[in-house]
């Protein structure tokens, strides 16, 4: 928020000095394919969307903070404490990617009125690249809960530490409907990360938002 309400008071206090129409596409040459005429909303546009991380990434920590857990019959207490430590260094990557992602949007908008191409290239790639490097790191270096990721020799082990059997709520594998379950967010079945429960209202009012920010952004955009 500091870096955002920073940006957005060096934006107004510099406004008389942007020009007229304000680049907001550059394709790979770095040449202007989309502008729009000089207004405090469009120069302060990024703050809005600095804005919308910001709540994306919220909205990303309390699901995992809050995502159903489900202990295994084995070791209860190790799994639980195994799958605190997974739950926090994915907070900490949401944390880490909020602010990356903040720093570049604040280089774009510094960009309108100090334009320096190659550098904001450069750091829209390095920005990129680290949270790539980040989602990968933590993807290989455990399994979805915590767990270690197992061998071929250790699979046959794998049977002692398997939760309760859900396999009727996940529609086509991928998606979990679940009414009898009050949780909005659970672990995905596969991979790394989490999903909603699309039993639940709330659910489906996310997803008709993130489909509405999408669709305005692109109309705003053209």
């Amino acid at each position: 928020m500091a870096i955002i309400v920073a940006i957005a008071i060096i934006t107004i206090l510099n406004y008389n000095a942007l020009p007229n129409v304000i680049p907001m596409k550059y394709d790979l040459q770095g040449n202007v394919t989309s502008s729009v005429p000089k207004t405090y909303l469009s120069v302060l546009a990024i703050n809005l969307v600095q804005l919308g991380i910001i709540a994306l990434m919220m909205l990303v920590n309390w699901s995992i903070k809050t995502s159903k857990q489900q202990l295994t019959p084995s070791n209860p207490a190790q799994f639980a404490a195994d799958h605190i430590r997974f739950r926090r260094k994915w907070s900490l990557f949401t944390i880490i990617t909020g602010l990356l992602l903040t720093i570049l949007f604040a280089f774009i908008q510094i960009n309108m009125f100090v334009p320096n191409q190659v550098l904001l290239t450069a750091i829209s790639l390095i920005t990129s690249v680290a949270i790539l490097l980040g989602a990968i790191l933590l993807s290989l270096t455990g399994r979805q809960g915590g767990g270690k990721i197992r061998n071929h020799q250790e699979d046959r082990e794998r049977s002692k530490e398997q939760p309760v059997n859900d396999d009727d709520y996940w529609k086509l594998g991928f998606i979990y409907f679940n009414p009898k379950d009050p949780s909005f967010t659970v672990e995905k079945r596969y991979g790394i990360g989490w999903t909603i429960n699309f039993a639940r209202p709330l659910s489906w009012v996310l997803v008709l938002f993130i489909i509405a920010i999408v669709v305005l952004s692109r109309v705003l955009s053209q």
